[in-house]
């Protein structure tokens, strides 16, 4: 087995993050019958491949920005 370092590909790390967002979202709303947009297999890779954008997520404050960024629409999907 060999080892591979993180990457921290800006493409990746924003959809990675992205998903990690949406999935801290709909883990709080806890709606019933709601579709989920969250693929829960994606975090693993968002805390091994990005650990720069990871490492917002490891204190209360970079939580609470990103639920902010979140609910204003920041990472909303882009249509490029």
């Amino acid at each position: 087995v060999r080892y591979k370092p993180p990457n921290d590909f800006e493409p990746e790390c924003k959809m990675l993050e992205r998903n990690y967002v949406t999935c801290l979202s709909e883990k709080a709303v806890k709606d019933e019958g709601v579709p989920m947009n969250c693929n829960v297999e994606r975090i693993l890779w968002f805390n091994l491949d990005c650990p720069t954008r990871y490492n917002k997520f490891t204190t209360p404050e970079g939580i609470r920005s990103a639920f902010h960024a979140f609910n204003n629409g920041e990472y909303a999907e882009d249509d490029d």
